[in-house]
């Protein structure tokens, strides 16, 4: 059954057109992206302070040429890249290029998804897939998370951007998604939770997940 959203939505004029050349896409290019879907969470495996990292460092930087290199710099020098070793040993600002309140955000969500792991007696892997789907729901409430979302320097984006890579279905509502829903003639205002009520009725209209939305339009170059 259609949501109340998606109901309003397809009334709009630009709606019709732009769910046919999503289904296009889908077709061409739908089962690369519910494969790198599926593999999103295992590229920081055994390595949750490597992938804080990358979700506080990826805020608006160009993230293969900048973030994915300091990400990895870090790791090497800090193995094994644990949130336990994050809560301890975060980047130094000037050594890694990062704002000075950077590292802070960094080393606190580490430290509070540590805690988390110890008081559930789970690995830090558990730990972090536990804490993404309890705050499913909590999308346009990020703030209301005392673990992640009301950690200064996490907004709407970086919080689904951190659900996605600890495991759950997440999509980040960022420029690059707007500007592919934008692509393919769905009318995105600017705000980030706009985005993800397009986005989330657009993955419906071609029963993906979100997190396979989001890497279709990666995929695509978006």
């Amino acid at each position: 059954m259609a949501s109340d959203e998606l109901l309003l939505l397809r009334q709009r004029p630009d709606w019709p057109a732009a769910v046919r050349e999503l289904k296009v896409r889908a077709e061409r290019h739908g089962a690369a992206a519910s494969e790198a879907a599926r593999n999103y969470a295992q590229v920081y495996a055994g390595r949750r302070g490597a992938m804080v990292f990358d979700v506080v460092a990826s805020r608006q930087r160009r993230y293969e040429q900048r973030v994915l290199p300091l990400v990895e710099r870090w790791a090497s020098e800090h193995a094994p890249g644990s949130l336990a070793v994050m809560a301890t040993s975060p980047p130094d600002p000037g050594t890694y290029g990062l704002l000075a309140s950077e590292p802070h955000t960094m080393r606190t969500i580490a430290r509070n998804l540590a805690d988390l792991a110890n008081r559930l007696g789970v690995d830090e892997d558990r730990a972090c897939l536990a804490w993404a789907e309890n705050v499913r729901g909590l999308e346009h409430a990020h703030g209301l998370d005392p673990v992640v979302g009301a950690v200064k320097g996490i907004g709407p984006a970086l919080f689904a951007y951190l659900r996605m890579r600890c495991g759950a279905d997440a999509l980040k509502p960022d420029v690059r998604v707007a500007k592919g829903l934008r692509a393919l003639g769905f009318q995105v205002p600017s705000d980030q939770h706009s985005i993800m009520v397009v986005a989330r009725a657009a993955a419906t209209e071609i029963d993906f997940d979100l997190l396979a939305l989001d890497q279709l339009l990666w995929l695509n170059g978006a």
